[in-house]
């Protein structure tokens, strides 16, 4: 069973609490549930005020960004909008579930998008997989440790992802996802900055905080 050690002041009080990673799955999942369309757009709001100062964000011409498409998360799709009055190039993620991996295509509108059988948007194809174009990646999480450590949704495709580009890796997430600390295997790609309501995290240094 995979364990993760966590520390989250928001669900657990000031307590180390050991737990499964699927019950930190959970909890999340729980957490988000909770939160009414205005606590969304909101929390998505700020995210996004502060995600625009980033230097990544201001820089980016080119940026990958997933679609929200699960109950309670921040609204990456009101962040698209957004990022098509700055004039970049958006890329949106299609899964190719034959080889396990995300093809690519250039957002060019909604009406180019269409609900897959889990009901989620998604582009009608995606051509190659190339990351060599694409200056900052959006990532999405379920849960993050200050350091960068992602709990994803199974199968480890942006794990494979982001290992493929260099660009910086930010996820986007409320304070609640938030844990000190998460045990990870050596596979695991960490991401660069965590976006959140109230604050924004360079986990490089929070890194270097936990390593002495």
């Amino acid at each position: 069973m995979f364990i993760l050690i966590a520390i989250n002041n928001n669900l657990f009080g000031n307590v180390k609490t050991l737990i499964p990673k699927s019950e930190a799955r959970k909890l999340v999942v729980q957490r988000r549930t909770e939160l009414t369309s205005v606590d969304i757009s909101q929390k998505t709001e700020r995210i996004i005020q502060r995600l625009s100062t980033l230097d990544e964000f201001v820089h980016a011409q080119t940026v990958h960004c997933y679609i929200a498409s699960r109950p309670g998360e921040v609204d990456t799709k009101k962040l698209i909008n957004y990022m098509e009055g700055w004039g970049k190039v958006i890329v949106i993620p299609k899964l190719n579930k034959r080889t396990k991996t995300f093809n690519r295509f250039n957002f060019m509108g909604w009406e180019y998008l269409v609900k897959n059988n889990e009901g989620y948007l998604e582009p009608h194809v995606g051509i190659d997989e190339d990351m060599s174009d694409i200056d900052l990646v959006i990532v999405p999480a379920l849960a993050i440790s200050v350091s960068g450590q992602r709990v994803g949704y199974g199968g480890g495709y942006y794990d494979k992802l982001l290992k493929k580009t260099f660009a910086p890796k930010i996820v986007l997430a409320y304070e609640f996802q938030i844990f000190d600390y998460i045990e990870s295997h050596f596979h695991d790609a960490r991401v660069d900055k965590i976006v959140t309501e109230i604050r924004t995290i360079n986990t490089r240094e929070s890194s270097r905080k936990f390593d002495s």
